[in-house]
């Protein structure tokens, strides 16, 4: 999956970018694949859990990287605060995942979706996780994790290239592929609010520590 996302990156660089998309899409299939089959098989691991973890990150960033380089060619007067938000967005979600990786370290639990265990959270971040994200609140959280990187390479490119690619054809309508990337984002934003709380709550724990370690 790894290296599909960089041969996606690639070919966005030479501006195939049905080809990179289609790449992309394949290393997203896997993941449901290589999932399905390490649970038949009983092939589950922490090392596993990390590798899928580091594998999804980097399909994300390649592709938001990809949105930026396309974006950095066309003439937009809004080009600077959306480089700047999807760079954030990029760095959010490495200091989630280390975030994250850190507290299961320090804890017993088995996997770091397990982090309310024990712990009250705010409704919405329970909504979210609820039965391993097959919830209305958790399908919008992961649609918008993935889509929204996707359609920002798919608008940016498309747009630049002034082609119409099959998957436009297939949405019927230029209005329709923006549609769907909106809702996409809807989904990124609240991805956004469960970070923060991920984040703020590791930090809120490790100051927590320290404060006793100097009591003591």
């Amino acid at each position: 999956r790894i290296i599909l996302s960089v041969c996606g990156l690639v070919s966005a660089i030479q501006q195939q970018a049905s080809v990179a998309l289609n790449t992309w899409i394949a290393a997203s299939l896997l993941d449901l694949f290589d999932g399905m089959a390490a649970r038949r098989l009983n092939q589950c691991s922490k090392f596993g859990v990390l590798l899928d973890i580091l594998a999804d990150n980097i399909l994300r960033t390649i592709i938001w990287i990809a949105a930026i380089i396309e974006s950095l060619k066309q003439d937009d007067e809004r080009l600077i605060p959306k480089v700047l938000c999807w760079t954030a967005l990029i760095c959010l979600e490495w200091i989630t995942m280390v975030c994250s990786q850190c507290n299961q370290a320090n804890s017993e639990s088995g996997h770091w979706k397990d982090f309310q265990r024990g712990r009250k959270a705010p409704f919405w971040i329970e909504a979210v996780f609820k039965n391993n994200f097959r919830s209305p609140f958790g399908t919008i959280a992961i649609f918008g994790l993935f889509i929204a990187p996707f359609g920002s390479y798919f608008w940016a490119a498309d747009r630049l290239s002034k082609t119409t690619w099959p998957w436009k054809v297939l949405l019927e309508s230029e209005y329709a592929a923006l549609l769907l990337i909106r809702c996409a984002y809807v989904g990124r934003l609240l991805c956004v609010v469960v970070e923060c709380w991920l984040c703020s709550e590791y930090i809120r724990g490790l100051i927590h520590h320290d404060t006793l370690q100097r009591r003591q």
